[in-house]
């Protein structure tokens, strides 16, 4: 993945708000994982998702 990858700022909040401290840990999580966590919508979902594809 490369460095200058960006995020929206609400996938941003989410890691920040479970302490997710960085995109390789959050791509790691599995889907449903994320589905269930507090804050996590489907608009971040395929944000993801692309970003998995990048990976």
């Amino acid at each position: 993945m490369k460095n200058e990858t960006i995020i929206s700022p609400e996938l941003q909040r989410f890691m920040e708000l479970h302490k997710i401290p960085n995109l390789t840990s959050l791509l790691q999580i599995e889907d449903e994982i994320l589905l269930g966590m507090a804050g996590f919508g489907w608009r971040m979902m395929r944000e993801v998702l692309e970003l998995r594809e990048l990976d």
